[in-house]
């Protein structure tokens, strides 16, 4: 209950910036980190806003050049001021400590917010998260606060921030059209996986395969930036794509593509021209209430040539095994598919 009051009282009208500061300073000194862990986790865990500004507290110290130690013969100092005599940590000098690491803090503040003016001017902390989904076969068209348009297939969550010198999405599933306004000084950057697409304002589409385990980025329009861990930043113009793979590794070579086969998906379509049938059903997923599997055969014994939409992908599945050699089990969580040569 004590040191519940202390953190009230340490928040207490407090900006989260300020807040993420006296947090640092805590979990730096080694006897209140472990006093404070359940509390500073609880904190930092809020919001994806409490984590950013904790995370660019502790990049701007490091820029500094100060150590650690600083931290922990400030606060030590400034308790035994307090206190008249150096004594273990009890609750009482705990308490005092506290108020001497909340006085340090103000001290810090003025430094760190003279830093981020100076050199990281991405520090200001977004004022909100917007973040958007879609269900089965759902497909969005959203005007982000930016103003621009964002088009977001089936089972696909995104969220959006925007910083003083940046914009920025994180598409964790699914796929998306991207329709950027303009910011010269603003770039516009979708995260995915361990790759990122940077581009000042353009069209393109972000897929996230997690069948293939790859990012694949395609552009309609102007030029983007794609980056993957580990790994030089390829260009793409107008009607070039890239797929890279979602945990790191060597990018696909550039190739060429269709924007009517590509975003056939925006008109509640898919078009499949010779495709396995394993990456067929993980491609018509989205589309399917139930989950979709496959038994008995390798990826290239059936290849699929037709036109999905979401009024007729029902009646396709039950038609495959009169067109194909497979066998259909169906309930009311599953369908499954199994490869007969017979």
């Amino acid at each position: 209950m004590k040191q519940n009051s202390n953190v009230t009282h340490l928040n207490a009208g407090k900006s989260i910036n300020e807040q993420a500061i006296h947090w640092f300073i805590l979990m730096n000194d080694e006897d209140l980190a472990h006093q404070y862990q359940e509390a500073f986790t609880k904190w930092y865990t809020h919001s994806l806003r409490h984590r950013n500004a904790f995370k660019a507290i502790a990049k701007m110290w490091d820029k500094t050049g100060f150590t650690d130690d600083i931290i922990a013969y400030e606060t030590e100092r400034n308790s035994t001021l307090e206190t008249g005599k150096s004594t273990q940590l009890k609750y009482k000098d705990l308490y005092k400590k506290v108020g001497a690491l909340v006085a340090f803090a103000a001290t810090l503040v003025i430094t760190v917010i003279t830093l981020l003016n100076k050199q990281d001017q991405s520090f200001s902390q977004p004022s909100q998260v917007f973040a958007y989904s879609t269900t089965t076969a759902q497909i969005k068209n959203i005007t982000l606060p930016d103003g621009s348009k964002l088009t977001l297939g089936p089972t696909s969550s995104v969220s959006y921030t925007e910083l003083d010198t940046t914009r920025s999405i994180e598409l964790s599933q699914g796929r998306a059209f991207f329709d950027v306004v303009s910011m010269t000084n603003k770039p516009f950057i979708v995260n995915s996986g361990v790759n990122t697409v940077e581009v000042t304002g353009t069209e393109f589409e972000v897929d996230v395969n997690n069948f293939k385990k790859t990012t694949r980025v395609s552009v309609v329009e102007g030029s983007v930036k794609v980056s993957g861990k580990g790994e030089a930043p390829v260009f793409l113009s107008q009607g070039e794509r890239v797929s890279a793979p979602l945990t790191g590794g060597p990018m696909t070579s550039i190739t060429t593509f269709s924007d009517k086969e590509t975003l056939a998906w925006m008109d509640n379509k898919l078009i499949f021209n010779n495709t396995p049938i394993t990456e067929f059903l993980y491609r018509i997923q989205p589309y399917v209430e139930q989950t979709l599997s496959l038994e008995g055969f390798s990826s290239d014994a059936v290849t699929i040539n037709t036109i999905v939409t979401p009024s007729n992908v029902h009646t396709l599945l039950d038609s495959l095994p009169a067109a194909y050699p497979l066998e259909m089990v169906r309930t009311s969580s599953t369908i499954t598919f199994t490869y007969s040569e017979n």
